[in-house]
């Protein structure tokens, strides 16, 4: 047993050592972009982004209609300062908030669980703010019937400052829309 205790233990630590894993990360070292990269929410938007149908560029404050009548408008980003209880909003990051309509012009209901936000800036992950107080609760999960229109508040906090790149982006199940523009 000592034996094989001998040869276990150098081989488990030289693969600890080879994979990076059991070093300790200083959490002062880690950015708001680190911190970002490897949340489910990043994951989804790039696994979403292979297996969209239809891609479009959408340009903030206009309307882009969607394959199949739904119309899908994002406003004009604005500086917004969350509450001290909101969600995932640290110091560093810019919030910018906009008001997002999804109309429902297609011939069947919508189910707006299926439909996806995410933000970046440059390179840059950001972070959607949850911040209930201020009614930033993300995307409400309803079904939307033919011909309804749904307004919602959102809110995203970038590692950035105003005049750099924002793309809001959203996936339906066939079309992603890249809403283009900048960090107010």
């Amino acid at each position: 047993m000592k034996k094989l205790a001998a040869i276990v233990a150098p081989l488990l630590a030289l693969s600890l050592i080879v994979t990076g894993c059991g070093g300790k990360k200083n959490a002062a070292d880690e950015s708001a972009s680190d911190a970002v990269a490897g949340t489910q929410a990043n994951k989804l938007t790039e696994d979403q982004t292979d297996g969209a149908l239809v891609s479009l560029k959408g340009v903030f404050g206009e309307t882009t209609n969607i394959e199949g009548g739904i119309d899908v408008t994002v406003s004009n980003p604005m500086n917004f300062m969350p509450s001290a209880d909101a969600q995932n909003y640290t110091e560093n990051l810019t919030v910018n908030t906009m008001e997002i309509t999804i109309k429902n012009g297609s011939t069947e209901d919508l189910d707006t669980s299926a439909i996806v936000f995410s933000a970046d800036s440059g390179v840059n992950t950001c972070l959607e703010i949850v911040d209930p107080a201020n009614g930033y609760e993300g995307v409400p999960v309803v079904i939307l019937p033919v011909g309804e229109s749904l307004t919602f508040k959102y809110a995203t906090g970038c590692v950035g400052k105003p005049g750099d790149n924002l793309v809001v982006k959203t996936w339906f199940s066939a079309a992603k829309v890249n809403f283009e523009g900048t960090i107010a």
